[in-house]
């Protein structure tokens, strides 16, 4: 079932709080979704609100700056763009205005409208250089490509903010399981479903729905539907570069720079895709009034100051599409390490060389090299006996290891190839072939060091799950009001406890505790009062009761306290000594202290009673009598 159709979406239709827009924009959405709607019309409507107006007019000129002819009237825009566009455009100035504030105060709304606006002009750029779709509409499906993030915070406040401390504090980047956990749909399904409900087209629909994890997609590889789908994903990573911390860039250029490789893209013309998305971000931050800044003027600027915080050149990646490794060449000859050093420099890798497999070591100890290209006869330590002992150490055993060799014999080869070597070139080395086979072990370093790192992912992923899911149970067990364990918590504490009385024939106590004319304090103070009240007996059960006591809220004004190895005579004088404790204890939420008192019913497992849920009736009983009794008193079961 589609979320559209699910009721929990109905119901957030129905309560009227999901993002959507107000006065002249609503009536301008409604308007341009009549069947015979004329441009006059549409162009009159909004020219009822100047500064709607303005901002219409300024954005049709950014998204259609490769037009020769400029917007200067509202028809003109209602003209270029068509109904559907100004509808789109409307619908996006509309919630970036009004709901550039919010009562999330966990939620970024400045840095989300940020990253939003940023998505939105890459995802223009990148259409429009691909040719897949018209600017203004790819546009606003990037504006709203986390929608559904913005849905949640607006709707449900107390309970996503929640889930934002939690992931902040964790250092949680992805939000889907903790929002699945949380309401049984994520913010991908609520993109959808908001888009749908928008009338977007479905494909607009099903890339939003997507556009965060394209891989889970049904799209098919080189399809216009998965093609932009990925540069959605594109502009979206885009977006995240310029918003992310320096120490992050490079890491997340690295991706970029793989996924431009992916869709075929240039990665010289995606340079000047991302200095233009600058560009556009300064007409359109300046047009909305959206006061975050970015700390970079241009993308080449960015990749520049990455560049210089690595101390390498991306250039290699951009020209050929190479891997840059740490190469350690160990060879005796100073014209081989000559030649080897001077291509490898110019490929962009990292290089150091050694003269023998023991000083070899020693730098492998400083630092790991991915690539080492060894020769096989040296002094002191040969290139196999090197080999041998990489193998041997399960710190370096993954290094891809090449052989230079002065024969091609097929029994020296099988030597080297058993001692660990993963390839081998034979001597004199011709420049085009050694280019080749580094290239195979560059694919193949890559893919270990790529299948490592979605290892850890996946590692972080789980234990991110599993501290997650254990902050969910321990919600689902807590009373969130006074944070003792609830019914369900009680409930099966209760049931443990039983069998193990059972069993060990040990004594074991239980009090219903219950606050006396506590519905005369929420209806003569009201509920915050009654709130407090509820705390206060509760701190006092908990600060008064005995170290292998169990104190927990049942619902209402009623507690279960559990006291395991106690008879009924040690019971009725702990609950006196709790019930004088609520009672001397002073509450004073207001100008005046009230008296708080509490009835106590008590009752142990004895032989007689056959089930615990008989044993909880005799408790109840014996609570009624205290209440029936006078009150702030104690019975217990004899």
């Amino acid at each position: 079932m589609s979320l559209v159709d699910n009721p929990k979406f109905i119901q957030l239709k129905v309560s009227g709080r999901l993002p959507t827009p107000k006065g002249i924009a609503l009536e301008i959405i409604k308007l341009t979704q009549q069947d015979e709607v004329s441009n006059h019309a549409i162009a009159h409507l909004i020219g009822a609100d100047a500064a709607l107006s303005a901002r219409i007019i300024k954005a049709a000129n950014v998204l259609l700056s490769s037009s020769s002819r400029p917007v200067v009237t509202i028809s003109d825009a209602v003209m270029v763009l068509g109904v559907r566009g100004i509808r789109q455009l409307v619908l996006g100035i509309a919630l970036i205005v009004d709901y550039r504030h919010g009562p999330c105060k966990s939620f970024g709304y400045i840095h989300y409208w940020t990253f939003s606006l940023l998505t939105g002009i890459a995802a223009k750029h990148l259409a429009q250089h691909a040719r897949l779709a018209a600017a203004d509409e790819i546009f606003v499906v990037g504006l709203f490509s986390r929608i559904g993030h913005l849905a949640l915070a607006t709707v449900f406040t107390d309970e996503y903010a929640e889930i934002l401390n939690y992931a902040r504090d964790k250092s949680i980047v992805d939000l889907h399981p903790l929002q699945q956990a949380k309401f049984g749909f994520d913010e991908s399904e609520l993109n959808e479903a908001i888009l749908a409900d928008m009338h977007f087209p479905p494909i607009f629909q099903t890339l939003v729905r997507h556009c965060s994890h394209p891989e889970q997609s049904d799209a098919v590889e080189t399809t216009r539907e998965w093609r932009l789908l990925n540069f959605l994903h594109l502009s979206m990573m885009l977006a995240e570069i310029f918003l992310a911390k320096p120490a992050m860039r490079g890491k997340l250029l690295a991706s970029l720079q793989q996924q431009c490789a992916r869709l075929g893209t240039e990665w010289n013309d995606f340079i000047d895709i991302g200095d233009n998305c600058i560009k556009d971000w300064l007409e359109w931050s300046a047009l909305l009034n959206i006061g975050d800044k970015l700390d970079v003027s241009s993308f080449s600027e960015l990749i520049q100051s990455v560049e210089n915080t690595v101390g390498t050149t991306t250039a290699p990646l951009r020209e050929s599409g190479l891997y840059p490794l740490r190469v350690l060449i160990v060879d005796d000859d100073q014209l081989v390490l000559k030649l080897l050093d001077t291509i490898l420099r110019a490929a962009g890798h990292q290089v150091r060389v050694a003269y023998n497999g023991v000083e070899a070591l020693g730098i492998i100890r400083e630092q790991l090299p991915q690539l080492i290209i060894s020769d096989w006869m040296m002094p002191e330590m040969d290139g196999l006996t090197l080999c041998r002992a990489l193998r041997a150490s399960a710190q370096w055993r993954n290094i891809y290891i090449i052989i230079l060799t002065a024969q091609e014999n097929p029994d020296k080869l099988v030597e080297a190839f058993e001692a660990g070597a993963d390839d081998y070139l034979v001597k004199p080395i011709l420049s085009k072939i050694f280019l080749a086979r580094l290239r195979a072990a560059q694919r193949t370093i890559q893919m270990q060091e790529e299948l490592a790192y979605d290892r850890a992912q996946l590692q972080q992923l789980s234990n991110e799950l599993t501290s997650a899911n254990q902050h969910l149970q321990q919600l689902a067990l807590t009373d969130s009001l006074t944070g003792l364990p609830n019914r369900r918590a009680a409930m099966e504490r209760l049931e443990q406890e039983w069998s193990m009385t059972k069993r060990s024939h040990r004594p074991m106590a239980c009090m219903m505790v219950d606050i006396d004319h506590f519905k005369q304090v929420n209806d003569r103070f009201g509920h915050p009062v009654g709130d407090l009240a509820l705390k206060s007996v509760a701190l006092s059960l908990r600060q008064t009761a005995r170290a292998q006591d169990i104190v927990c809220r049942m619902g209402g004004e009623e507690f279960l306290v559990i006291c395991p190895d106690t008879d009924i005579k040690a019971a009725t004088l702990y609950a006196e000594r709790l019930r004088q404790q609520v009672e001397t204890t002073e509450f004073t939420p207001i100008d005046a202290p009230l008296k708080l008192t509490i009835s106590i019913g008590v009752g142990t497992a004895s032989s007689e009673i056959i089930t615990l849920n008989e044993l909880l009736i005799r408790i109840d009983k014996c609570l009624y009598a205290a209440k029936q009794g006078g009150r702030n008193r104690t019975v217990a079961d004899q």
